[in-house]
């Protein structure tokens, strides 16, 4: 397959087409394209390695298609799905809200959900699932003593956990969604149930992306026991690694740092509880990816992972340029998309104040001490585009990168999988997105869209 009078950009260099031969890429190059069975003319659309998300939830994508979406959507939007799923469902479960982009920046309240449903279970997550919000029906079930019907970390998994939403997962959705985002890997994160999904789908050939499976803690004795480790697997499918917890979210007040109203959050781990689980995985052979956002949650992984072998710190948000240095080999997964919250009279300067407002996510920083960035968008939203433009466009220096440095973190997390994975590099894996228009020439990507995807040499989706 031929793909010519394209626009691709290598190392500062220009290409008009690429060929494939089976899932490899054969040659790139420039001037009168070679012979092909199947030709395809771009008319100066660019090609990129497949993005790869570094840090994702398909189970997120599927339970907002099978339950309700609610991203995106005002305080009284909300109020009126739940009144009007009250009629039709057993159970009103929904995730996306994000009280920072409505005029009355305060969480749904339980009070305004017994307006909208007195009977039935009413439980809706924030976007970043780190609270929510139920009815009084709901916490009457779960035995919920906040008086707000607000629920945090631990309890809103819990739940998650007793409603057993797992049979109503739709996986074949989720994975057909990022696709039509360039999205041709991913590192997700699984609990039990979402990894036997996808050991299942793998054994019948259902799988149309890669994925680098990694899994909870609830999980990590299981792995063990069965000598499985990190990087196990095939180009398709393989064991990622533990995920912990070293604090929260901003936006559900639990991230370890100083609020502005005097608030202090503490770790959830110790440096030592967390170096002991780390050392017991790594010389399991399995990796720890531990979440990490306030200053203080991220002081304490750095310093738990002083002389392991190489780990990822997930999110890095409040991270000071002393944490930078003394990362050693660690990688960093950040999710550019987050950058929505960090405008000006934005949700991190009304929880953190402005000393953090200039300073968050400094990409541009971590780049220049040349450590190992990933990008992912933790599905807020499931989007590489729209993270990249944020990480190109914000004002901030700090957090300011150039596109090729923004699309190199959103690609090469496809290493996982191997060297011939993440570039377009003659010799390497077909994975491609395939995007109209040349986006040297634009700034504005919002409005940019996925016109192909090729996932190992064949066309997985395309718009037309």
């Amino acid at each position: 397959m031929l793909l010519y009078n394209a626009v691709i950009r290598i190392n500062d260099e220009e290409y008009e087409y690429l060929l494939i031969r089976g899932n490899r890429i054969e040659r790139i190059g420039r001037g009168n394209p070679p012979t092909a069975s199947r030709k395809i003319n771009l008319n100066g659309a660019a090609i990129l390695p497949g993005f790869c998300d570094t840090h994702t939830h398909l189970s997120n994508i599927a339970l907002m298609h099978s339950q309700l979406d609610l991203s995106g959507k005002n305080r009284e939007e909300i109020l009126n799905i739940v009144r009007r799923e009250c009629e039709k469902r057993k159970i009103i479960v929904g995730r996306g809200w994000d009280e920072s982009i409505w005029e009355k920046k305060e969480y749904l309240t339980k009070e305004e959900l017994d307006e909208a449903c007195q009977k039935k279970i009413v439980f809706l997550v924030r976007e970043d699932g780190h609270l929510a919000v139920v009815n009084s029906y709901a916490a009457r079930i779960f035995g919920i003593s906040s008086p707000e019907g607000i629920v945090k970390e631990k309890e809103v998994e819990k739940i998650m956990k007793k409603l057993n939403l797992s049979n109503t997962l739709d996986f074949e959705y989720a994975q057909n969604y990022a696709l039509s985002k360039g999205i041709t890997c991913v590192h997700d994160f699984a609990n039990l149930s979402t990894l036997k999904k996808y050991f299942d789908m793998h054994r019948m050939g259902r799988l149309k992306i890669r994925i680098y499976a990694n899994f909870y803690h609830s999980g990590y004795s299981l792995v063990k026991r069965l000598g499985l480790y990190s990087g196990y697997g095939d180009n398709f499918l393989r064991i990622g690694s533990l995920k912990l917890f070293a604090d929260g979210s901003i936006g559900a007040k639990t991230a370890a740092t100083r609020y502005v109203d005097g608030t202090e959050v503490s770790p959830m781990l110790t440096r030592k509880k967390l170096k002991k689980m780390v050392s017991n995985a790594n010389s399991a052979g399995i990796g720890v990816m531990t979440h990490a956002i306030g200053d203080r949650a991220i002081e304490e992984v750095i310093k738990a992972y002083e002389g392991t072998r190489k780990n990822r710190i997930e999110h890095f948000e409040l991270a000071k340029e002393e944490h930078i240095s003394s990362l050693g080999d660690s990688e960093l997964s950040m999710q550019p998309n987050f950058l929505k919250w960090a405008k000006p009279g934005g949700l991190y300067e009304r929880m953190l104040g402005s000393a953090w407002l200039t300073k968050n996510n400094p990409y541009r920083k971590i780049l220049d001490m040349d450590k190992t960035l990933f990008f992912g968008s933790d599905c807020m939203p499931l989007d590489p585009l729209f993270g990249i433009d944020m990480a190109l466009n914000t004002p901030y220096e700090l957090q300011r990168i150039s596109l090729n440095e923004a699309i190199g973190a959103y690609t090469i997390g496809a290493k996982y999988f191997g060297t011939r994975f993440g570039e377009l590099k003659e010799g390497n894996v077909a994975d491609l997105a395939i995007i109209k228009g040349n986006l040297w020439e634009k700034r504005d990507l919002k409005n940019a869209k996925i016109w192909v995807t090729i996932v190992d040499g064949k066309i997985m989706y395309t718009s037309e």
